[in-house]
């Protein structure tokens, strides 16, 4: 037995008055489309008569419909055939020399549209979807076996799917090697023909898709139509498995299946799942890596371009691949600005526009960056600074090239935030400018936190350890305030200290003299500009350890 014998539970329908209201109900079910648009190749029945005789059949030339000069499947695949116009079509051969996509018992248009299985036969249909429409007849005359190949649907909609004489285990539809149906549903058949007709079609696809990746990546999601009066669920495998969402937001393909589900029956459901693919494509990147540089001699520029991968085009110019990703954009007409396109293998592309510098100006230099800045998180962010020669001024980019214009014409610029920005020369009389721009950075240092541990009570003579944890720092320094807290000194490791610049403070000796004595760490991370923070304060008490009474008995008091 197949994997699809798990949907059996879903088939238990009512053999009389439920099957009436179902046909009327697929009467107007338009799952798979009941006006059939054709294309070139396609067949269609004209008279009455067996498959293999060309009169039977009507063949579109791809303007009209025109006499057939040999049989569906004879010669070449074929996208769609139909019987139809109230035409009886006898299977009388194998057609399995060519594969045909869809075949259609029927056109709704009213009369009867009969395919027409022979007595005591084998028939390969090499068909993927065996489609019965509302008028359409698929008819044992008595006992034979058609086969379809592995993969295949049959797929009722609103049809007739029976035999003229008894109804047995003997009239059976094969996909592949597994007994897909039998008339009774006996044999080791998964369905009865009655099981055929009562099943929902399947949800019509709304398409595969597949879009390139963006920046983020964007989410695709699936979507499928269902028969009227039914809604569709999805699945990650063509049988069995659980209902998930069908959706997508990595670069890749998935493929999910769609299965029909009755609005109020829900063990009521198509017998067949349609596959709907997704798949994002990954895109390439490209940037500017050498900055416009003006050729006076031709009055012409060029730059150099580096990208993830693929191949490179510009709006104007010349193209040359200099290998390693690397490419060369020349011979651009000073005063034309161009779009640079890298387009991968699979179809997906990005873009760099560029502004065309002015190549009728002598060459400037970029401005001389006045130093990368920091400033510690909560402060103020710092100016940045570039300088420039006399008669020159500075605009100030958010990217090396195009981009933004953040201020201008000034020598200092305050961003809103961390990041690197591009100043570039602009001579403040002709407004030429500089070919490329100066970066300068300011980052933002985290603030080290400091938490230190509880106040300790201890004997004269014992050795207590303070200890401490901090964030965002490497260094630390311990500090003893011996008036209340007024004023703190730096502790060193020596006899009465150690671990003074770590996490754990010990005190390797304790005397009375130190009873209220106030601690805390300093905690600063390496390079950052931002101060040491200090820890709370925690107390040391001091308590005597012993008293000797008139007894010589020496007991012992515990500090609190």
């Amino acid at each position: 037995m197949s994997l699809r014998t798990q949907q059996l539970k879903y088939l238990a329908f009512r053999r009389s008055y439920g099957i009436l209201v179902l046909c009327m109900v697929l009467a107007a079910v338009s799952g798979i489309q009941a006006i059939h648009s054709q294309s070139t190749g396609d067949y269609r029945s004209v008279i009455s008569g067996n498959w293999n005789n060309p009169t039977t059949w009507q063949r579109y030339n791809g303007t009209a419909w025109v006499a057939a000069v040999d049989y569906p499947g004879q010669n070449s695949d074929v996208d769609r055939v139909t019987v139809r116009g109230g035409n009886t079509v006898t299977l009388n051969i194998d057609v399995n020399a060519f594969m045909i996509n869809e075949l259609f018992i029927g056109d709704r248009s009213g009369a009867d549209d009969i395919l027409l299985i022979p007595d005591n036969g084998d028939f390969d249909l090499h068909t993927r979807d065996l489609v019965v429409e509302i008028d359409g007849v698929l008819e044992w005359v008595k006992n034979a076996n058609i086969y379809l190949p592995e993969g295949s649907r049959v797929i009722n909609q609103g049809g007739t799917i029976s035999t003229n004489k008894s109804c047995n285990a003997s009239q059976v539809i094969y996909i592949g090697t597994e007994k897909f149906s039998t008339c009774n549903g006996n044999g080791g058949s998964d369905y009865s023909f009655d099981d055929l007709e009562t099943a929902l079609p399947p949800p019509t696809s709304d398409g595969d898709q597949e879009e390139c990746a963006e920046q983020p990546v964007q989410t695709l999601t699936a979507s499928a139509t269902p028969p009227q009066n039914a809604y569709v669920v999805w699945y990650a495998t063509e049988t069995g498995g659980s209902e998930i969402s069908p959706t997508l937001n990595t670069v890749g393909t998935v493929t999910y299946y769609a299965e029909s589900v009755d609005d109020v029956d829900a063990d009521r459901r198509s017998i067949f799942r349609t596959p709907v693919s997704l798949t994002l494509k990954p895109s390439p990147t490209i940037m500017v890596s050498r900055a416009p540089l003006c050729n006076l001699l031709t009055n012409t520029y060029s730059l150099e371009v580096t990208v993830s991968s693929g191949s490179v085009s510009s709006t104007a110019g010349t193209v040359t691949d200099l290998g390693g990703n690397e490419w060369s954009v020349s011979n651009v007409p000073s005063g034309t600005d161009i779009v640079i396109t890298v387009t991968e293998i699979n179809g997906c592309t990005d873009e760099v526009a560029v502004t065309s510098p002015n190549c009728t100006c002598p060459p400037l230099n970029a401005p001389v960056s006045g130093g990368d800045q920091s400033y510690c998180s909560g402060d103020p962010v710092p100016e940045l600074t570039a300088t420039v020669n006399a008669g020159e001024t500075v605009d100030w980019y958010d990217t090396s090239s195009g981009g933004v214009l953040l201020a201008s014409g000034t020598q200092t610029y305050t961003p809103s935030g961390p990041g690197t920005y591009y100043a570039q020369t602009r001579n403040s009389v002709s407004g030429c400018t500089s070919s490329s721009r100066t970066a300068v950075s300011v980052s933002e240092d985290p603030r080290p936190t400091a938490t230190i541990g509880p106040d300790r009570t201890v004997l004269v003579g014992q050795v207590p350890v303070f200890t401490a944890s901090a964030t965002s720092a490497d260094t630390y320094q311990w500090q003893v305030s011996v008036d209340g807290g007024i004023s703190y000194s730096d502790l060193v490791d020596g006899p009465n200290y150690s671990g003074s610049q770590t996490l754990n403070l010990t005190l390797n000796t304790v005397g009375i003299n130190q009873n209220n004595y106030l601690y805390r760490l300093l905690a600063s991370k390496s390079g950052s500009s931002c101060p040491p923070t200090p820890s709370l304060s925690a107390q040391l008490t001091v308590r005597i350890g012993s008293i000797i009474s008139n007894r010589s008995i020496t007991p012992r008091i515990r500090p609190d």
